[in-house]
């Protein structure tokens, strides 16, 4: 599942010395933005939607995220020393950053950067009803356990996915981005004080509007 940016391309966007790359990700949803940084130009290369936020985090990971492209030490130099060395993320990649549940977690950034203004009304609804049901201190529970592992990247993906989608309130984004977190920290339960009712409710939200295979994941 290796997730592949062609680096050609990405080069058509930035210039091949870099004329029309920028520090700073304010253009990241801007297409008609002229300059542009290292991932706004994966993003706008990604032909899978989504895969530009899971690029992003485990970038973030090893070394050459966005901070690196903002860095004031950071030149077009290493950048295109960057996009020469090849800019896909491996299966292992994925594992390292999203953790043993990761491609569920592919699966569902790449849902959530398509999602629609009416499932987008319907996430929104559903997390409401279902922070009413989980209770302040079960939330307190699956936040431990989602901030002990992988989760908080999935979610930080998950969330910008979403998005990106068009018009996506927060509440749905943040519907999204907690459902995969608690996909990304399923291995957890019994810690933390993490149960499986925490990460059921949590979960919830997806499972009704998208739907969520537990059999195949």
């Amino acid at each position: 599942m290796t997730i592949h940016t062609d680096t050609a391309a990405v080069l058509d966007v930035l210039g091949p010395n870099g004329e029309r790359w920028c520090k700073g990700w304010g253009d990241w949803n801007e297409p008609t933005c002229t300059e542009t940084c290292l991932f706004g130009a994966i993003r706008r290369c990604s032909p899978v939607p989504g895969d530009a936020y899971l690029i992003a985090e485990v970038a973030k990971l090893l070394g050459w995220g966005t901070t690196w492209n903002d860095d004031e030490d950071t030149t077009w130099a290493d950048v295109r020393a960057r996009i020469d060395a090849g800019l896909d993320v491996t299966d292992a990649d994925l594992e390292h950053t999203y953790g043993p549940q990761w491609r569920e977690i592919v699966a569902m950034v790449r849902r959530a950067a398509v999602l629609t203004e009416r499932e987008a009304r319907e996430l929104a609804a559903a997390r409401a009803a279902g922070r009413a049901a989980i209770g302040a201190a079960a939330i307190a529970a699956a936040r431990a356990a989602i901030g002990a592992a992988a989760g908080a990247v999935a979610m930080a993906a998950a969330m910008a996915a979403a998005m990106s989608a068009g018009a996506v309130a927060m509440a749905a984004a943040m519907a999204a981005a907690m459902s995969a977190g608690a996909v990304a920290t399923r291995h957890l339960i019994g810690q933390h004080g993490y149960t499986q009712k925490h990460y059921d409710t949590l979960l919830a939200p997806w499972r009704q509007v998208i739907g969520f295979d537990e059999a195949s994941a």
